[in-house]
């Protein structure tokens, strides 16, 4: 995952810095009640963002192995596909995000 990776180059540091902006996108799009991302505005000026930087770049092959034609893991519960072929980028949730925050509590003997 490119989140994780540590940035060896210029285009791996604008690729991260991208990435995490649509992240928080999408976690403040849910938190105002947007059921999917893609809804939200932000999150939409963010990925034409990135889908402009990768309409002038090549993408890192980080980027490629992580996101390219497949689904790649953008946080706990999000994921982001970017397709080569369109040019587009896609984020939908993986899981419910009140089913990923829900603690519960362990039973066991004290």
């Amino acid at each position: 995952m490119i989140l994780a990776k540590v940035h060896t180059t210029p285009l791996q540091r604008i690729e991260f810095r991208l990435l995490m902006a649509i992240r928080f996108a999408c976690l403040m799009a849910v938190a105002k009640g947007h059921i999917n991302p893609m809804d939200c505005p932000r999150v939409k000026a963010r990925t034409a963002a990135l889908e402009q930087h990768l309409s002038h770049y090549r993408p890192s092959l980080v980027f490629v192995q992580s996101y390219q034609n497949k689904a790649g893991e953008l946080g706990q519960c999000l994921a982001l596909r970017y397709n080569a072929a369109s040019k587009r980028i896609m984020i939908w949730r993986n899981t419910p995000f009140e089913l990923a925050s829900k603690v519960t509590p362990l039973r066991g003997r004290v």
